[in-house]
């Protein structure tokens, strides 16, 4: 009987880094200096921006997770990293493609939900775009950069 109940909490233990892999489509983040092109894994569902990066242990420098909402969304709605073991950068972007906000969010430890901080948007937003921590500053990408979703308009500049 001791041996089921190991089992349980083993298996209910695992189901708790769930985690996805979405399909990427290119993008780029396009500021006056450059265009950064990036590979972006659309989360268009409640479940799959639930998901979110959840589980994973690395993510590679030009890779990420997009957001995608089809609405404005309150500047009050924040994002937290329950189950996500790495460091990352969450940018919002508004309805024009603006980036509205930059946030870094480090991985909680805690099994407790409630233990775990939020990280709110502090600006109205439609879409959310996650990538690794410390890479909207290395790329030198700010507020008011845009992200582009149409690859071909994803131009490299000097």
């Amino acid at each position: 009987m001791s041996v089921s109940l190991l089992m349980v909490a083993c298996t209910t233990g695992a189901q708790a880094l769930e985690s996805q892999v979405l399909p990427a489509q290119s993008a780029c983040f396009v500021s006056e200096e450059q265009s950064v092109s990036v590979s972006l894994e659309w989360a268009e569902t409640a479940e799959q921006r639930r998901i979110g990066l959840m589980g994973r242990d690395k993510l590679e420098e030009h890779s990420g997770m997009l957001f995608d909402y089809n609405s404005l969304q309150s500047a009050k709605n924040s994002f937290w990293m329950r189950n996500t073991l790495i460091a990352l950068d969450i940018a919002y972007v508004n309805e024009q493609g603006r980036i509205v906000a930059i946030n870094r969010m480090e991985p909680c430890k805690s099994v407790a939900a409630s233990n775990c901080p939020t990280y709110p948007a502090g600006a109205e937003f439609v879409q959310a775009i996650e990538m690794n921590a410390g890479f909207f500053s290395r790329y030198q990408l700010t507020l008011g950069d845009r992200l582009q979703t149409v690859p071909g308009l994803c131009a490299s500049r000097p």
